[in-house]
């Protein structure tokens, strides 16, 4: 479940998936696989939380101009 707060940057696999228009699925499989394009995630208390900030950092560092 996403953190409504507008205070929290913190979300779950659902939430950065929306954020990023991605499938979590996908992000379920990123985590498994641990590449280099895997966005950095936390385990609280047994829970994948994503912090909106670090993952929107590791985009625009990973971004590709073409």
């Amino acid at each position: 479940m996403s953190e409504k707060n507008n205070n929290s940057v913190w979300t779950d696999t659902r939430g950065i998936a929306e954020h990023f228009d991605m499938k979590p699925n996908t992000l379920r499989k990123q985590r498994v696989k641990q590449s280099s394009t895997t966005l950095p995630y936390h385990l609280i208390g047994g829970n994948v939380r994503y912090n909106i900030l670090e993952c929107e950092k590791k985009v625009k560092e990973n971004k590709k101009e073409f």
